[in-house]
C-alpha cells in the first residue's frame, strides 16, 4: 500500500475537487430552480445561470494559464464568484421582472433595471474589488493568489451581469 505525505496531499486535492464540483452543481441546480420559480419560466432559468457559470469557467481557466493549483485556500475562490455573481443577477433579473409588472416593454424594463439595479451592482463590486485586491500585497503565495482571482472574478462577473444578462434576456426571454 502506498503512503506518505504526497498520497495523503493527492488524495486530499481530488476529495476538495469532487467536493467542490458537487456543491457547484448542487448550487446552480438550487438557483436554476429558484428563478425558473420566480419567473415561471425555462428560459429565464437557462439565462440565470449562463453569466453565472461564465465567470467560474473563466477563472477556472486562469488558474490553469497561471499554474494554480487547486486547494483549500484556491477553491473558495469559486464559490465567492459564485455567490457574487448570483446575487447581481438576481438584483438586476427582480428589476427587470418589476418593471415589466409595471407594463413596460421588455427593452425599457432591462435599461430602467439596468439604471436601478446596476448602478449598486457595480458599486458593490468595485467596493469588494478594493478590498479583496489589497490581499496581494501579501508575500504569503496563498493570500496574494486569493486576492488577485476573487479581484479578477469580481470584475469578470461584474461584466458578465452587464453585458451578457442583457442580451440573453432580449434574445431569450419571451
Amino acid at each position: 500500500r502506498v503512503t506518505g505525505i504526497s498520497t495523503v496531499l493527492d488524495s486530499n486535492n481530488k476529495f476538495l475537487t469532487r467536493n467542490l464540483m458537487e456543491g457547484l452543481i448542487y448550487e446552480l441546480l438550487a438557483i436554476g430552480l429558484l428563478m425558473g420559480l420566480l419567473f415561471r419560466s425555462f428560459s429565464m432559468m437557462l439565462i440565470s445561470l449562463l453569466p453565472n457559470i461564465f465567470p467560474l469557467v473563466f477563472i477556472g481557466g486562469l488558474m490553469g494559464w497561471l499554474d494554480i493549483n487547486l486547494n483549500l485556500s484556491s477553491s473558495i475562490i469559486f464559490n465567492i464568484a459564485f455567490g457574487i455573481t448570483v446575487d447581481d443577477t438576481i438584483h438586476l433579473l427582480s428589476g427587470y421582472k418589476l418593471y415589466l409588472r409595471k407594463g413596460m416593454s421588455k427593452k425599457e424594463a432591462i435599461l430602467a433595471s439596468y439604471l436601478h439595479s446596476g448602478k449598486a451592482v457595480t458599486m458593490t463590486s468595485f467596493i469588494l474589488f478594493g478590498g479583496f485586491i489589497i490581499l496581494t500585497f501579501s508575500s504569503f503565495n496563498g493570500i496574494f493568489n486569493t486576492g488577485i482571482l476573487v479581484s479578477v472574478t469580481l470584475i469578470v462577473a461584474l461584466l458578465s451581469d452587464l453585458l451578457l444578462l442583457p442580451n440573453l434576456v432580449k434574445w431569450l426571454h419571451r
